[in-house]
């Protein structure tokens, strides 16, 4: 895994990367895009030894994970020859995934990161289950209902990300102007009521403050586009000014259905 070193910290939300990393026990090579981990969460323990506490109980429930549709490594920088231990003896992997090198980590059905705790985290083991359980129950099978074709990826914004986001539209840009699509020559944030269909409801806060920009282009750049390229073999390369949207549901949800490319200057939206 020598792309390990020159990539950011994986945080809850990124893509994990590809990686394939050897099993003691059995001398094999194991691919975390072979055919038998595709569409599984995964959970990686990364420590020093398989002797640490958090190693053993995750390799003594390696089968009620397996029961979920879970795939359990342990990975160790000193491994030994226990079934379900990967070696990663330069630990470049383990920088990568879990910080300083020690970390419990979640890989939903999608490949995203969901959860990272640390080692010594009490009941980090149970914790990983109940994630688990809960994942396996919405991924039972259901009969499919028409829809259209639609990617949905989840997480791409965290809580404190939302957080963030909010409180950038109710603080800063609190001048308002016309409606249209956008004012170019602004140096600051500002806001714009939406009236469109007779909404009486929705502000859009238009984001032109270059580190609002960059938060929004890191997750996307990170957690999404590479989505968007896999699904539709379409490169993202250009996005419209960033708008943090607000409703005020006078309108309980009812809305018209609608095209948002129909206009000449919409015609080039694509995603």
């Amino acid at each position: 895994m020598s792309a390990a070193n020159t990539l950011p910290p994986l945080e809850v939300g990124d893509i994990a990367p590809r990686f394939t990393l050897t099993e003691p026990a059995t001398g094999a090579a194991f691919d975390s895009h072979q055919d038998e981990a595709s569409g599984r969460p995964m959970i990686l323990a990364f420590v020093g030894s398989p002797s640490e506490p958090i190693a053993a109980q995750l390799l003594a429930r390696r089968q009620a994970f397996e029961a979920l549709g879970a795939l359990a490594f342990v990975v160790a920088r000193r491994p030994d020859q226990q079934a379900g231990v990967l070696g990663d003896a330069e630990g470049a992997m383990s920088r990568h995934f879990a910080g300083k090198g020690s970390g419990l980590v979640t890989i939903g059905r999608n490949g995203h990161a969901l959860q990272r705790v640390q080692t010594n985290e009490p009941a980090a083991v149970d914790r990983t289950y109940d994630l688990l359980s809960a994942l396996a129950s919405e991924a039972a099978p259901r009969p499919a209902e028409r829809q259209a074709p639609v990617l949905i990826v989840p997480n791409v914004l965290s809580a404190a990300d939302c957080k963030r986001l909010i409180t950038v539209f109710n603080m800063d840009g609190n001048v308002f102007v016309e409606p249209g699509h956008g004012v170019q020559n602004r140096k600051t944030d500002y806001k714009m009521r939406i009236p469109d269909n007779g909404r009486k409801d929705r502000i859009d806060h238009w984001v032109v403050n270059p580190q609002t920009m960059g938060l929004i282009n890191d997750r996307l750049r990170r957690r999404l586009f590479p989505e968007i390229q896999k699904a539709f073999q379409y490169k993202i390369t250009r996005h419209e000014r960033y708008r943090i949207g607000s409703y005020e549901g006078e309108r309980g949800g009812d809305l018209n259905g609608h095209r948002d490319n129909t206009q000449p200057n919409v015609a080039h939206r694509r995603l």
